[in-house]
């Protein structure tokens, strides 16, 4: 009996991990003497929580803060024995919530858009009980250094005079933060900042320098958000009794977010991908298996820095087994070294590309059992 884990990502826009993960399984049932084991992987980013389902976990949903303001149903996942949530950050204030019609936000509502519906997502976990809590840095539309997520949590910030500075459009006049409302149950919750991103908060590899363009940061207005970014930074470190968490790798993830999870909630700063492997029971499942089948939408050089695939692909070097790649795309250049033993993409079978796009899941399924293990 051939044993294959089939430990693959979402193909982003046309088919959940899951579903991935199930096409490939029906193609291979038609070999005899293959088992699979299907294991759905995230990164901390979008489709974390379908993962999280498929393990088990309940899903719940409270109603928060948009990045734009408005309400939003918001949903984090609830692992009861442990008393972990998971919360993806992108359901709060992610990218989707504040795009129109797949375009990007004008500039005025780049800078205004909060992180807020994250902190309030926190709180919901903290009412369920939650002794730890993930929190996946991934797809916000923010760049506001997690001001709205601290604000959720109690936190005031003030002016030079001592004003309130409310308006996340209003960084640059933040002077001081009041930590003394800050919600007591935080300091006895383990926190856990999930990304593979090692940008620092500020500077020319910083949030707003980096990221901010993606949601809409106008180019002559990126030094000036850095510098508000900095007005906040400062007056938390000052509060908070901490330096440099500024300057530490991840900071700048989420549009800051990273920052303010490490300063303020004293979060572990931790790979999303190796995060959600360990979470998935990947090293257990990878006993007695003879081949991984990992994936997604599109290979190409993002995926070998810190992507599930890659991820997968160390766990399962660490025991000498070999892995495989399927993707919607390989855009890898000639002579890429990768750690996989063989790419196969869904062209491969249907050279139609729009066909790989509309219908996916039996063109996996045919790549599966055609493909696979010839």
């Amino acid at each position: 009996m051939t044993r294959i884990l089939l430990a693959v990502d979402k193909f982003k826009g046309t088919a959940t991990a899951v579903e991935v993960a199930g096409a490939l399984a029906r193609g291979l049932a038609e070999h005899p003497g293959v088992q699979t084991v299907q294991v759905p992987v995230a990164d901390g980013g979008d489709g974390t929580l379908q993962v999280c389902e498929a393990l088990g976990w309940s899903l719940r949903t409270a109603r928060v803060t948009g990045p734009d303001g408005a309400a939003v149903r918001a949903r984090f996942a609830w692992d009861e024995p442990r008393g972990r949530a998971v919360i993806e950050v992108a359901e709060a204030c992610g990218m989707r919530l504040l795009t129109r019609d797949g375009e990007l936000p004008e500039d005025a509502e780049a800078e205004a858009a909060t992180s807020r519906g994250v902190g309030q997502l926190v709180l919901a976990a903290l009412d369920a009980g939650a002794e730890e809590v993930v929190l996946g840095l991934g797809g916000s539309a923010t760049t506001d250094a997690g001001f709205g997520m601290a604000q959720a949590l109690g936190v005031r910030f003030l002016d030079e005079v001592g004003g309130p500075v409310e308006d996340p459009r209003r960084l640059a006049e933040v002077a001081r933060a009041d930590l003394s409302g800050l919600d007591a149950r935080v300091r006895s919750v383990r926190f856990v900042a999930a990304s593979d991103v090692t940008n620092p908060l500020l500077g020319p590899d910083g949030a707003a320098a980096v990221f901010g363009p993606q949601k809409g940061l106008a180019a002559e207005r990126i030094e000036t958000r850095d510098a508000a970014l900095g007005r906040v930074a400062a007056a938390v470190e000052e509060a908070a009794v901490t330096g440099g968490v500024a300057d530490r790798p991840g900071a700048g993830a989420a549009g800051g977010l990273g920052f303010m999870t490490l300063a303020l909630l004293g979060a572990r700063y931790a790979s999303g991908v190796q995060t959600f492997l360990d979470l998935a029971g990947v090293d257990d499942l990878l006993e007695g298996t003879d081949l991984v089948v990992t994936g997604e939408g599109k290979l190409d050089e993002q995926t070998l820095r810190g992507k599930a695939p890659a991820g997968v692909a160390e766990r399962a070097a660490q025991r000498g087994i070999p892995v495989v790649a399927v993707c919607g795309q390989n855009t890898l250049p000639p002579g890429t070294q990768h750690p996989f033993q063989r790419i196969l993409a869904m062209t491969d079978v249907e050279p139609d590309v729009r066909s790989c796009l509309r219908d996916p899941l039996p063109v996996l399924e045919r790549l599966a059992r055609e493909r696979l293990l010839a």
